[in-house]
């Protein structure tokens, strides 16, 4: 079982999770829009952690059972979220680790590598892409811009705004709608453990019961998350080039919200930068994926500790 704290970060509460022993390196999770920590399996984290690493996940503000912000009065934007992973690093007195970020948590990953590299060990980046617009565009029914990175086809923006059309109204409604929006990012040739991703929706629901103030986030695009999104600039391709920290990026071969190109397009970019595709893979962490994925991160954890430490 993880150790739990509450810890002050950043001017607000951040509910903190930890596997592994504190005196290993640790490896920060950044889950990505809108989705509360244990959305890192227990399962993944325990394997990770058994590779000899302090896992820590967290509940992101306005997410699980951390500090749920009026965004009307107090906007923030994807770098604030960055100076909150750094405050909680701060808080568990870690000078520096190895950051891990999924989906959106891989932005927020750029971002404090890029605003305080000395910081990071390491970025590792999943199913993630450093220009959102071609996916916020999609949703929005934007027009194309000449150029851009692929989109999500047209028929999965469909599904998922058809899926997502009318709110749940009953707790297993809102669990099975969890599950029926993974099973729609997993993609059409993943794997998809059902019962897996029902226990974590019913994990999720009963997170949401043990908060006191009543409150409960929206997911995805009608997030304060997605709103902190839409208020932060884009990344640049000078910005991406002028990282320093090692990079590995880890992307699914039929991830249909970031389509493989982008994954492609910043490991062209990014100096160094190393690309582990997992077949079959889309955006969701299945239980079948776990095993690539952790073997990734092994292979580049092991490399980095072979290389002498940079200059």
């Amino acid at each position: 079982m993880p150790q739990n704290e509450r810890l002050q970060a950043n001017g607000i509460e951040l509910h903190v999770e930890m596997f592994g022993s504190r005196s290993d390196p640790v490896a920060l999770l950044v889950m990505g829009n809108s989705a509360p920590g244990l959305v890192w399996p227990d399962r993944f984290c325990e394997e990770l952690a058994g590779a000899g690493l302090c896992v820590v996940r967290f509940d992101a503000r306005d997410t699980g059972l951390s500090t749920y912000i009026d965004f009307d009065t107090s906007p923030y934007t994807l770098d604030d979220l960055a100076a909150d992973a750094f405050a909680l690093l701060d808080a568990l007195a870690v000078r520096s680790a190895h950051v891990i970020g999924l989906s959106q948590g891989g932005v927020i990953g750029y971002r404090m590598a890029l605003q305080r590299p000395e910081r990071l060990r390491s970025l590792t980046v999943m199913m993630s892409s450093a220009d959102l617009r071609p996916k916020n565009d999609a949703f929005a029914g934007v027009a194309p811009r000449a150029g851009e990175l692929p989109r999500p086809s047209a028929d999965y923006v469909a599904q998922v705004i058809a899926l997502n059309a009318s709110a749940p109204v009953t707790a297993e409604e809102r669990a099975q709608r969890f599950v029926d929006n993974f099973r729609l990012a997993a993609g059409q040739r993943s794997p998809f453990d059902e019962a897996a991703w029902l226990a974590l929706a019913h994990a999720y629901a009963a997170q949401v019961m043990l908060r006191t103030d009543g409150l409960s986030a929206k997911l995805a695009n009608h997030s304060h998350h997605a709103l902190a999104q839409k208020r932060s600039p884009n990344l640049q391709p000078d910005e991406l080039a002028s990282l320093r920290v090692p990079v590995l990026l880890i992307h699914g071969s039929d991830d249909p919200i970031f389509p493989l190109e982008h994954a492609r397009w910043a490991a062209s970019v990014i100096p160094g930068a190393q690309l582990h595709i997992v077949d079959a893979m889309g955006h969701a962490l299945d239980p079948a994926f776990f095993a690539p994925v952790l073997g990734a991160l092994g292979s580049f954890y092991a490399r980095l500790d072979r290389e002498p430490a940079s200059a």
